[in-house]
């Protein structure tokens, strides 16, 4: 490694690698949350994000049909499904065995087929053990936080012997209520931190890749409930902090006070960057 890719994975890891085994670095948060994710996605911005990323992969001269992939945080399969569906050979990993459920279950449901799921962290993977090392025709990590240091990126890039797709964070503008329940709890501003893409862009810069990229925004709308705006902010307010039932109490009677017929209605503005590049087409680095 030179001294420019070790001063960057330094300053990477130290911005980004903190609070590991904590709110949603942990497989239960990902599990109460899988039941919301159909219910509050909107069909339109889901296809509309679907076709975005196809249509990036879409653009290297990929071949679906036959493809092996490999699906990094697959969720409840927003992209493995589409992707089987297209002919792809899909290996769709997470670390919450409720969300690969929901991915298996919605499959069946849908008569398509994947070729392995596998309940593991992906930090804990052993690519050789598994057979994964270059094996794969396209590697994908879409919005997830298995992905989010250089060792778990590496493994990524290691996994692959044609395209890679990331997408991640650049910006999130959060729901007010996160702002203002963080200052009434803890008397300090909340900082959750968002801005993951720019580190494995500058990451593949310095290993000679030059990525096809795509900033999007997006003003995402939800009706929660009560409980689950509840879980959702103690989760990532615990990334940092310790929460106790006493402060959950406090958080609900803040909910409680602002639904409508028990529904809180939430906006975030979502700043997205994703891109996609081919592990075969390096010019060397710096």
């Amino acid at each position: 490694m030179d001294e420019s890719s070790r001063y960057w994975t330094e300053f990477w890891e130290q911005s980004t690698c903190s609070g590991k085994n904590r709110g949603p670095m942990q497989p239960v948060f990902w599990d109460r949350m899988a039941g919301r994710y159909k219910e509050n996605t909107p069909a339109e911005r889901a296809e509309r994000r679907q076709k975005m990323v196809l249509d990036l992969i879409e653009a290297t001269g990929l071949d679906f049909m036959g493809a092996e992939v490999l699906d990094i945080g697959a969720g409840t399969g927003s992209l493995s499904i589409p992707l089987a569906r297209r002919g792809a050979n899909v290996t769709a990993i997470d670390f919450s065995a409720e969300m690969l459920k929901r991915l298996e279950d919605r499959a069946a449901r849908e008569g398509v087929s994947l070729a392995r799921t596998l309940l593991v962290s992906w930090d804990e993977i052993d690519l050789d053990a598994e057979g994964f090392r270059e094996r794969f025709d396209l590697v994908i990590a879409s919005m997830t936080p298995a992905v989010r240091c250089p060792g778990t990126f590496n493994l990524m890039l290691e996994a692959a012997k044609g395209v890679c797709y990331y997408s991640g964070w650049v910006n999130r503008e959060w729901d007010p209520a996160y702002y203002e329940l963080h200052r009434l709890l803890f008397d300090d501003e909340f900082r959750g931190r968002s801005y993951g893409f720019p580190f494995p862009v500058l990451d593949l810069y310095l290993k000679g890749y030059r990525p096809a990229i795509r900033i999007v925004q997006e003003v995402w709308r939800a009706e929660e409930s009560v409980g689950d705006m509840v879980d959702m902010v103690s989760g990532f307010f615990s990334v940092a902090k310790d929460i106790d039932e006493a402060m959950k109490g406090r958080m609900e009677e803040y909910f409680r006070a602002r639904a409508k017929d028990g529904k809180y209605h939430s906006k975030t503005v979502a700043t997205t960057g994703m891109m996609v590049w081919d592990m075969r087409e390096s010019d060397g680095g710096l």
